[in-house]
């Protein structure tokens, strides 16, 4: 029974949704392909189940009884008892993964069966899920057999149940030295938050070829919100994650453990016909946005190439993250290349003490170097800065010397707890001091003549209250491999990868991701500590990508639906301007307010 669920809904309800979420994974299991074998490996006492509880199985079906103590010990032997009755893969799948795609365990089950034994056929797939564990866990015969005590080992060490336990998994098997492909994440049904999602998922589109009709599961939920995103009519902006590489090594960065598959820089990325392809792909889906960001997007000879078919050949918006010299030639060309619709956003983190120190010396006084060359070619760059810790005692400093050298909007980023933050410790401020910080800002800014447009941004929802933010619902990102993502911030992240260029059209993707449609399901409200918030509709929950990040960092419940790390920031302001006393009249002037920017990172 689900002990969690039981003290919220009571034994009898968490035991009947149980059955139904049981019933749910055997029909998503029984569709991934009539030659695979399946087994239902129960405990001598399954919970509070009876038989009765148990749908028909039928005849592919077999029953199979767990050993030993501890669900590690129980799943290594189910591995040893399958293996030895002569199976070539074997995937555990947990029960409690409502309407899990069948996609992701036929990915699984064929990347394990690979006759290639080379480095492409992985040793394990890990299926996560949004709270820290996993959906599922498979090997192959060869693997088992010669790392059988290790992986016993890992199995029986694992803090199972626990939100540490996927990334404990992940950490010991490359200790070991064997290969993992991690699926897409999926979320598991443990508290009633987790039911929440659940009824949002069952409420919106069923992705296509999830594998199997509506869950069973749907009643056990209550009536959610439809999918945000509605008809998805249109698709509004893409981010190009052009590439990976970068030759600065920021220790901020969240990229800093992501690289590009081979063996040198660029290997393994898109060429360019295959980004122009992405692009007018977006377009013929609506898109009149895009974002080109990496990396160093300037490790790619085609940039220029890239931003002329982005707003010459469609006539789009283009705005560009970097953070290198740029020289008046260099200014020109990008100017040319813009046809009036390019924006540069420059990355300066605080004064130049606390920007060389964490960008390398001489890089405060080239970034300046360049905002005058960029100025002088008639662009209009923004600064764009990460607000970690360091960085707050200068910010107003900062503030006052790109003010002098021409600049007049500056963009203010929330740190995302990844890659370099990910164990970031001192660098990442509290939302109280983010406040303090931001209020200082806001007079100096004034003073200077200069837009803070975070500020903006936050004024705008008041006139256009939102629900989470627009990742997946009308913006997308593509990575240099072409692994199409909802977020920017997630690129090169395994379980955010919401579909493959290579093997499926953007338009396909967009529509019938399993991993779109469940982002879509999702809701600030469905959350225990945004569900009574005054300003919840204004806030929109803020970042999930900062939310899951932070938790993940912390070893906490993470996904969707983890608590937003900065709200000591977000609630003051947002309460200041006026969001605690809805409702609100829409406002036709605030509705065109470019939120993006801020929105996404």
């Amino acid at each position: 029974m689900k002990s969690r669920l039981a003290e919220s809904l009571g034994a009898h309800a968490a035991t009947e949704t149980y059955s139904a979420l049981l019933r749910d994974t055997i029909l998503q299991a029984g569709s991934v392909g009539d030659e695979v074998a399946l087994y239902l490996a129960l405990e001598s006492e399954q919970d509070d189940l009876t038989p009765a509880d148990l749908p028909p199985l039928g005849d592919r079906w077999r029953i199979i009884a767990q050993r030993g103590e501890g669900l590690g010990t129980r799943l290594s032997a189910v591995f040893s008892d399958l293996f030895a009755a002569g199976h070539g893969v074997v995937a555990l799948v947990g029960s409690d993964s409502p309407q899990l795609p069948a996609t992701y365990l036929r990915k699984a089950l064929d990347l394990l069966g690979s006759p290639d034994i080379s480095a492409s056929r992985p040793d394990v797939a890990l299926g996560p899920t949004l709270d820290g564990g996993y959906y599922l866990i498979a090997t192959n015969a060869d693997t088992w057999r010669q790392a059988r005590a290790d992986l016993t080992a890992l199995l029986e060490d694992s803090p199972l149940g626990t939100p540490g336990a996927a990334r404990y998994t992940r950490d010991e098997l490359a200790r070991l030295g064997l290969r993992l492909h991690e699926l897409p994440l999926w979320f598991d049904v443990d508290t009633e938050e987790d039911l929440r999602l659940l009824a949002g998922f069952a409420a919106g589109t069923v992705p296509q070829g999830h594998g199997g009709p509506p869950s069973e599961t749907e009643d056990a939920a209550t009536a959610a919100p439809a999918a945000r995103g509605g008809a998805l009519d249109r698709l509004k902006e893409v981010y190009l994650h052009v590439t990976h590489e970068c030759d600065t090594g920021c220790p901020q960065c969240y990229l800093r453990d992501v690289r590009s598959s081979g063996p040198v820089a660029g290997a393994g990325e898109l060429d360019t016909a295959g980004w122009i392809d992405v692009i007018d792909q977006a377009a013929a889906l609506g898109a009149t946005g895009f974002v080109i960001i990496g990396g160093d997007p300037f490790l790619r000879s085609d940039l220029l190439t890239l931003i002329e078919h982005i707003t010459g050949t469609h006539g789009a918006k283009a705005r560009l993250f970097f953070n290198r010299p740029i020289d008046d030639d260099l200014a020109s060309r990008l100017a040319s290349a813009g046809n009036g619709s390019l924006v540069p956003l420059l990355s300066i983190d605080g004064n130049e003490e606390t920007n060389d120190g964490l960008r390398g010396r001489g890089n405060f006084a080239d970034a300046r170097a360049s905002i005058r060359a960029l100025l002088g070619a008639g662009l209009r760059p923004i600064v764009n800065t990460v607000l970690l810790r360091p960085v707050l005692d200068g910010l107003n400093e900062l503030a006052q010397t790109i003010a002098d050298d021409g600049v007049r909007t500056l963009h203010l980023i929330l740190p995302h707890q990844r890659g370099g933050l990910a164990r970031g410790g001192d660098m990442v401020p509290s939302g109280n001091e983010l406040l303090a910080a931001f209020v200082a800002l806001e007079e100096t800014a004034e003073r200077v003549g200069l837009t803070v447009d975070n500020l903006s941004a936050w004024k705008g929802r008041l006139g256009a209250p939102r629900d989470l933010c627009n990742a997946g619902c009308s913006l997308l990102a593509v990575d240099p491999e072409g692994l199409v993502h909802a977020c920017p911030i997630t690129c090169g992240d395994a379980g955010f990868v919401a579909g493959d260029l290579r093997e499926q059209s953007l338009e396909d993707i967009w529509r019938t991701s399993p991993s779109l449609n469940l982002l879509r399901a999702g809701h600030a409200r469905d959350r225990e500590t945004c569900r009574s918030c005054p300003v919840v509709d204004a806030c929109g929950g803020e970042c999930w990508v900062q939310a899951h990040y932070a938790a993940s960092a912390a070893d906490q419940r993470a996904g969707y639906l983890a608590p937003f790390p900065y709200c000591e920031l977000v609630r003051p302001v947002l309460e200041r301007l006026g969001a605690a006393s809805p409702p609100w009249t829409p406002d036709p002037a605030a509705m065109t307010v470019d939120l993006i920017p801020f929105d996404c990172i």
